[in-house]
């Protein structure tokens, strides 16, 4: 595993990382599991207010490439298609993926083609939670581009539009002071370091202050005790 690859998985909420020269905030951290797939889920929010979800992707059918990394974007009120008979079926398909009838060979998606590939169901689980999650993943001809539906055990479907990436797209990585999991113990070391370098500085200037004193009441009782010996006339 690359030294980029595993300072993405350590994102937690409140991080910050950019992609594609626009910085991105950690805004969720969550996991899904089913029979060793796994993926790993970080909801990236830009200050303009877009979303995009960073997966990280392990799927133990695929042995050449187990591992992969994708940039996912969550489409609002989509509508899908069968591309046979034209119909929309975007309303039948979360029934459908609950009650595990078989997924539909093809999905077109504005005027693209997807040919669906594999599914899986499996326990999502965010901040302490766990919902259950039916997946139904498409790809394109040029398995560029991806088409996921979700289907949840609260009656929700998601649809997103996902794409391959490499962990090197993602650079200035910062991690959040208040996240000790995701190197805060690096940032308060460097801040406790800088707090006894100054305590060494304020002690040698007390140290030096002492010294002075010392000198002058030295200097003072010469003085007074030459003053004593001129009045005496010694």
């Amino acid at each position: 595993m690359s030294s980029v690859e595993t300072s993405l998985r350590q994102l937690r909420d409140g991080d910050r990382v950019q992609y594609h020269g626009i910085q991105w905030q950690v805004k969720d951290y969550s996991t899904y599991t089913d029979h060793g797939y796994e993926t790993e889920e970080w909801l990236l929010t830009a200050q303009t207010g877009k979303e995009y979800y960073l997966l990280r992707e392990v799927d133990p059918a695929h042995q050449l490439t187990p591992i992969q990394w994708y940039i996912a974007e969550e489409l609002q009120d989509p509508c899908l298609y069968d591309p046979h008979s034209a119909r929309d079926v975007t309303l039948d398909l979360a029934d459908a993926m609950r009650h595990y009838q078989s997924p539909y060979p093809e999905l077109q998606l504005f005027n693209r083609v997807y040919q669906f590939e594999s599914q899986t169901a499996g326990d999502y689980e965010s901040d302490g939670s766990t919902l259950t999650r039916i997946t139904w993943d498409y790809w394109d001809p040029s398995h560029l581009w991806n088409l996921a539906l979700e289907a949840w055990s609260h009656g929700k479907l998601c649809v997103y539009s996902t794409r391959t990436v490499q962990p090197t797209d993602f650079t200035q990585i910062d991690y959040h002071f208040g996240n000790q999991s995701s190197g805060n113990f690096s940032a308060s070391t460097h801040f406790g370091t800088s707090s006894v370098v100054g305590g060494q500085s304020f002690g040698s200037q007390i140290s030096n202050l002492s010294a002075r004193n010392k000198q002058f009441i030295a200097a003072w009782l010469i003085t007074i005790v030459g003053f004593l010996f001129f009045i005496a006339g010694i």
